[in-house]
Formats: structure tokens, C-alpha cells, sequence
């Protein structure tokens, strides 16, 4: 995870499914470090997990120094209503 930007530019290129989360997101300390112990319950190598828990205190110090910053992860309204087409066309919503 030294180099985010590069494995996400990998992921993009090969058409390999990614997910961000970015640090103003309010829930995303949660969900790294739900995430390392996955890892962790897995057999995660110790360096990988070195390495995980950095991006979570990089996560922590960003959010401690831009507290401004933090809101909740949600779509724009075009995203929102894009998802509720595709939604009614497969039965999920009423």
C-alpha cells in the first residue's frame, strides 16, 4: 500500500473491481481497521499488516487535522437517481 495511486491505476487498467474510501469519509477508520482484522483472521503477512495499520494512522492524522472535512460518504443526486432506475427495473424498490 506504499504506492496506492499505482495499484489503483492497476486495478483501473486491467478492469479489476476497486474500492476507494477516502479520508474525510467519517466511516472509513472504521472500516480499515474492521478490515485489518479480517486480514488479520486470514493469515495476512505481518509487513502487510505493518504496512495497513500506517494507511489507518495516515486515515487518523488526516481526519484529526481536518476536522472540517469529515462527512458521511453519500452519491449526488444524478448518482442517487441512476440507482433508483436500475433498482425499479430489478424489482427492488416498490
Amino acid at each position: 500500500m506504499k504506492d496506492q495511486l499505482a495499484l489503483l491505476r492497476k486495478c483501473v487498467v486491467n478492469q479489476i473491481p476497486a474500492t476507494v474510501f477516502q479520508g474525510d469519509d467519517t466511516c472509513t477508520v472504521e472500516v480499515l481497521e474492521a478490515a485489518i482484522e479480517i486480514y488479520r483472521r486470514h493469515g495476512a503477512s505481518r509487513e502487510f499488516l505493518y504496512d495497513f495499520q500506517n494507511v489507518i494512522e495516515d486515515v487518523k492524522a488526516y481526519q484529526r487535522q481536518n476536522p472540517h472535512r469529515l462527512k458521511l460518504a453519500d452519491m449526488t443526486e444524478v448518482e442517487k437517481e441512476l440507482l433508483r432506475k436500475e433498482m425499479l427495473e430489478k424489482g427492488l424498490l416498490g
